[in-house]
């Protein structure tokens, strides 16, 4: 059996690629809108397909770029009202400084934790292990 017409281009898979692609412009701070999607579609599908054609294109009865492409928006409105990180202004390099000393510093308190216990552990193994006359106790009381 031939088929008539035009090759498709649009495929299934193409379409699940341009769906991983909507999913992953809220990380890179992409405005969600068609112009963007289909900008960004040409670029790296070299393929321009405009909004009708990418919103309402079904597969198996599902249009998969819409879904991807609502739900990425909905993403998107949630990261803006997050509120803001709280060093968001500083450098990065004055940050990750920042992580380093407060690194050392846990380490530094760990270190101190664990020598308190292990004498806290000895004194009592030494209180557990000996022999207390307990009538000589009382009289010094």
């Amino acid at each position: 059996m031939s088929k008539l017409g035009r090759k498709e281009i649009l495929t299934d898979d193409l379409a699940k690629k341009i769906c991983k692609m909507i999913e992953r412009m809220p990380d890179a701070s992409i405005p969600i809108n068609w112009v963007n999607v289909s900008t960004h579609v040409a670029r790296q599908f070299h393929h321009r397909f405009n909004r009708q054609i990418l919103s309402q294109k079904e597969w198996q009865g599902r249009k998969l770029i819409s879904e991807a492409f609502h739900e990425a928006k909905s993403i998107q409105k949630r990261m803006q009202f997050d509120p803001a990180p709280k060093y968001q202004t500083s450098p990065r390099s004055l940050l990750q400084s920042r992580i380093v000393q407060l690194e050392a510093k846990i380490l530094a308190l760990q270190d101190e934790l664990e020598f308190i216990r292990a004498q806290q552990l000895d004194s009592l193994d030494v209180f557990l292990n000996t022999r207390c006359d307990l009538q000589a106790l009382l009289k010094k009381i």
